[in-house]
């Protein structure tokens, strides 16, 4: 669990803002967001966790200590373990939705400073944990919705819980003590541009769990306490009849209520779907707990009937003394494997550092990129990101002198200006992280009248080596200067070529796609503004043309209904660059008409079969990677033969990805309106 403490921040933020950042990231509008996979890409949840829990950097030399290493192997072990745990239940989630995986990700603030849940989501030091959310239900018994708002979904937690429904996960969670600020019902939603949360107190910081812990360690202690009395009398000290009989009552008390908790624990770690196997460390401190509390009691009880028909004057028969004599020694060795496993249990968790263990480490993978979906997609949102940039770089420039700042100020200006802001913001931010030497300003602003004199402008390189002139050649500040001053070197400001480029915003109409500069037609030539049903960068990509093996093709000529439906302008453009370079301008065109085709004819009835989005660049990909996998060796006519195999094929692929199930398969839910089935895996 990793702690967030804002203090040292210059913008402190809320649980409520932290969890309105996640929902403009993760959520969309009222809507319930899944994420699909089929059952053949597993590797991408595997890919998923490990950016979420992330393994220790390897040392950048030789100098770490043996100990350091140690520590490293045994952090990245434990994150291996924590890691399949949660893949495990994860993907056994697939029973409910045809083999296909459907989840999500939300995340849970933990306030421990705050009692009143009313003013929790204010507070600006919380924990932040990952849980994962699964489809189980559908509303209606035709196995075409895909509607599960009001219906039971799985969640599994950052320790591989799996909870049947949101009542379950709130009432039997394993969060620290405190109160928990989460999206209403486990989903990201937004009314009038604010989420909705719900505040709860954990389980852990309830009346009945405090108590159970005050039982717990009271029971504990007298145990303890109750276990000297009988090695005072072997050790031959004086040990009165009263005093041992109490101290057998506690004994007998403490093992009842250990053998109750330790079964309780199991019943818990099934119902959650944890492992129960005496291979799991846990588990098995369970099941010893059970056995030898069962076998104890009962050797106990056959020992106290003994010798109460010993005092009453009857007669023990020699069977009945070997019956109990053996129960006392199983109870004996069981106990004693107890203990062995109890002692071994408590020297690893001290080394590990008693209480906090590498689990805890954990914790920061699984609140913040995770960001990462990220976090990959997190600090996805772009308000997240532009603060965490504007601090980044306003901090570095207020430690600039005058003369560097200016020389920074230039640089950081032009990057903006043909990058756009926040992709140009991020290139600053590597480029002050790669060359953090303050002498590079130094050096452009020394030749900032040559610069100018010669048309080029400064930018940080994308890459953040350095910087880029007129963003075509990538220099360093000291090489550019021993060039243009001192005549040393490369004649650097010779390589410049192309003239200062267009603004980001004007760049829009001019497109280098398949290693060409094309220049588009203006957006004000077609009639209308850009489109609101488009994608950031769709509209833009629709105007561009792309030369391929000598044959322009203009990308408008392949219909709307492309542009339509991209979700990712970058990625189809880098998709679209990678089939100019490497296919023939004829099976290029066919691709891509044959990306038209199935959109217009095929996509319509996929969207109301299988209830989920499908972007043109999945259907482009699928239709390429088909192409080469069954044709890649074969001539144009003979790919032109098998076009609706082509077709067919891929409409069969999103076929498979069906999540939902027959109706004659579906189960009416206990608990909620809707309709479940569960399939063999």
């Amino acid at each position: 669990m990793e702690e967030v403490n804002n203090n040292a921040r210059a913008a402190p933020r809320t649980a409520r803002e932290v969890q309105q950042n996640f929902a403009e990231s993760l959520g969309y509008a009222d809507e319930i967001i899944w994420d699909l996979l089929s059952q053949e890409q597993k590797k991408v949840l595997e890919k998923k966790l490990k950016e979420l829990i992330r393994d220790p950097e390897p040392p950048s030399d030789d100098s770490e200590e043996s100990s350091e290493q140690i520590a490293r192997r045994k952090l990245i072990a434990a994150n291996e373990k924590v890691r399949n745990t949660i893949f495990n239940s994860v993907w056994e989630q697939r029973k409910y939705t045809n083999h296909q995986s459907l989840t999500s990700i939300i995340y849970v603030m933990v306030v421990a400073d705050e009692q009143d849940v009313n003013r929790a989501e204010d507070c600006q030091s919380f924990s932040c944990h990952p849980v994962f959310r699964a489809r189980r239900c559908v509303t209606g018994s035709s196995g075409t919705s895909s509607d599960s708002s009001n219906c039971c979904m799985v969640f599994v937690d950052e320790n591989g819980r799996v909870y049947q429904n949101w009542t379950s996960y709130v009432a039997t969670n394993e969060l620290p003590a405190g109160v928990m600020v989460a999206p209403e019902r486990g989903i990201y939603k937004m009314v009038n541009g604010q989420v909705r949360l719900d505040k709860y107190t954990t389980p852990a910081g309830t009346t009945n769990r405090k108590v159970l812990g005050y039982l717990d360690t009271g029971s504990a202690i007298g145990g303890f306490a109750a276990a000297c009395v009988p090695v005072a009398a072997l050790l031959t000290l004086p040990v009165s009849a009263p005093l041992m009989a109490a101290a057998g009552a506690v004994g007998l008390a403490t093992a009842g209520y250990a053998t109750a908790r330790s079964s309780v624990k199991l019943v818990d770690r099934s119902q959650h779907e944890q492992s129960i196997s005496v291979t799991d460390r846990e588990a098995r401190g369970h099941w010893l707990g059970v056995i030898a509390g069962a076998v104890g009691l009962g050797a106990a009880g056959a020992t106290s009937v003994m010798s109460a028909a010993t005092v009453a004057g009857q007669e023990v028969g020699a069977i009945t003394q070997m019956t109990v004599n053996g129960m006392n020694i199983s109870s004996i060795v069981i106990s004693g494997t107890g203990v062995a496993n109890g002692v071994l249990d408590l020297i690893l968790k001290s080394q590990d550092g008693d209480d906090v263990t590498a689990m805890d480490v954990l914790q920061l993978s699984a609140s913040l990129v995770l960001f990462t979906h990220s976090v990959y997609n997190f600090r996805l949102a772009s308000t997240i990101i532009n603060d965490t940039a504007n601090s980044k770089i306003s901090n570095y420039r207020e430690a600039l002198s005058n003369r560097q700042r200016r020389a920074f100020d230039k640089a950081s200006k032009e990057t903006i200006r043909i990058r756009g802001n926040t992709k140009g913001k991020l290139d600053i931010i590597r480029g002050v992280n790669e060359v953090p030497s303050k002498q590079q300003f130094n050096d452009l602003y020394k030749i900032n009248k040559q610069l100018n004199k010669e048309g080029v402008r400064v930018a940080f390189a994308p890459d953040g080596k350095g910087f880029v002139l007129n963003d075509q050649v990538t220099t360093s500040a000291a090489e550019l200067r021993s060039s243009v001053q001192h005549q040393q070197g490369p004649d650097v400001l010779g390589q410049v070529k192309q003239p200062i480029p267009a603004s980001h915003e004007t760049a829009r109409n001019i497109r280098t796609i398949g290693g060409s500069r094309i220049l588009g037609p203006n957006p004000t030539a077609l009639d209308g503004p850009e489109p609101t049903n488009y994608s950031v960068g769709a509209f833009a990509l629709q105007l561009s043309s792309v030369m391929v093996g000598g044959v322009l093709f203009v990308l408008k000529d392949y219909g709307e209904v492309l542009f339509e439906h991209i979700v990712n302008a970058g990625s189809i453009e880098d998709m679209i660059n990678s089939m100019a370079q490497n296919l023939e301008p004829k099976v290029f065109n066919f691709i891509m008409n044959l990306t038209r085709t199935f959109m217009d004819t095929m996509l319509e009835e996929l969207k109301s079969v299988l209830k989920f989005f499908i972007a043109t660049e999945s259907v482009m990909y699928r239709i390429l990677v088909y192409v080469l996998d069954n044709y890649g060796k074969d001539s144009y006519d003979l790919i032109v033969e098998h076009t609706m195999d082509i077709l067919q094929g891929v409409r069969a692929y999103f076929m498979a990805l069906n999540p939902n199930s027959y109706s004659e398969l579906l189960k009416k839910c206990d608990v909620c309106e809707g309709y479940y089935s569960v399939c063999q895996l």
